[in-house]
């Protein structure tokens, strides 16, 4: 009998979630206690608003530029989530993006590979495609807009130069969420449109409705990376991969026609204004597909739409939870900042 090596002998059993009580991570982390796994969690708990209790497992409060091999060790596996999301402070300081999301990133992949970490599973983003004007696969090339996007596809690079037969990667370009999550985010696309009709009975689209965005529920990503753990190395490792799914390239006006059709009272008004925010991308999902030919999505976007409605009304959501921003990642940064919880690199005062 052949003798196979590198991961294929080795059992994952403790895993490292970076940013677990974040938007993803607090989904996460419930799906892989429930498989079994050994979970440690690393955030600097910025976000402390939730709309559910929390599990109990094992959590390290430290910003992510402070990890050491400590951290690290007993580590079978890390799913790395944590980044300052979508460049929101850009603003306030122009390198925070870069520090936060590729420095302090390598620093953990590298500390990751010198302790004997296994699999290193990193949350990358289709946003790097920028403004494409077909639909573009793995082989597209970057248009990245933002620092946001152009601090993934450095990372991306550094962790291909990482792999080998004993530190495998995962490299995942996620498809912009939605959906429910104990630690709720409202600036999200899709979130965002319900949460708008639901607080203020109307949403103001600053776009004609035309860009096209490919959509993922949280569950379906977190099942996702669970799929990536158990997966064979060989399908993954050093290997981007699109994940999504075909039939969730949706364009804006799609998004507002399934929130019109669960809240019909709702008014929807195209402002003939453009927003900052220029991306229309259109993403092809066949190598996720090939890779994982069994996975199945579980929550298409009307279900996942009528489900967050309801659960956002049980929840008593409000026009003051919405206006105050208690929901939005660079409304309760700004706060931190304000209140001199943070210090301007955003490092927390305790």
């Amino acid at each position: 009998m052949e003798e196979k090596s590198g991961l294929e002998n080795m059992e994952i059993k403790r895993v490292l979630v970076t940013g677990d009580r974040g938007y993803i991570g607090s989904v996460l982390v419930p799906m892989l206690l429930e498989e079994g796994y050994g979970v440690v969690g690393l955030d600097t708990e910025y976000f402390t608003d939730s709309l559910e209790s929390d599990v109990p497992y094992k959590r390290i409060r430290k910003d992510i530029r402070n990890v050491t091999k400590k951290d690290l060790e007993g580590i079978d596996a890390v799913i790395h989530l944590a980044a300052l999301s979508n460049d929101p402070m850009g603003e306030i300081n122009p390198n925070l993006t870069t520090e936060i999301n590729l420095k302090a990133s390598r620093k953990l992949a590298r500390l990751s590979k010198q302790v004997g970490v296994k699999r290193f599973l990193f949350s990358s983003s289709c946003s790097i495609y920028g403004i494409a004007g077909g639909i573009v696969d793995e082989t597209s090339p970057a248009v990245p807009l933002t620092a946001y996007a152009k601090s993934k596809i450095a990372f991306e690079k550094t962790l291909k130069e990482l792999a080998d037969d004993s530190f495998h990667v995962g490299l995942l370009r996620n498809s912009t969420v939605y959906g429910y999550s104990p630690k709720f985010r409202n600036d999200l696309v899709v979130n965002n449109l319900v949460t708008c009709a639901l607080a203020l009975g109307k949403i103001k689209v600053m776009s004609d409705g035309s860009p096209w965005r490919p959509l993922i529920d949280v569950r379906d990503l977190s099942r996702i990376f669970i799929a990536f753990l158990q997966a064979d190395a060989k399908k993954i490792n050093g290997e981007i991969i699109n994940i999504g799914f075909e039939e969730n390239n949706f364009q804006v006006k799609d998004v507002l026609d399934l929130v019109k059709k669960h809240l019909p009272e709702c008014e929807i008004i195209f402002t003939g204004e453009h927003g900052a925010d220029t991306r229309s991308y259109k993403v092809n999902f066949k190598k996720f597909k090939k890779a994982f030919p069994k996975f199945e999505k579980h929550w298409p976007l009307d279900k996942s739409i009528q489900d967050l409605i309801a659960r956002l009304k049980d929840k008593k959501y409000s026009k003051e939870d919405f206006t105050s921003g208690r929901y939005t990642r660079l409304a309760v940064l700004k706060e931190l900042l304000a209140s001199k919880k943070v210090d301007t690199d955003l490092f927390l005062i305790i």
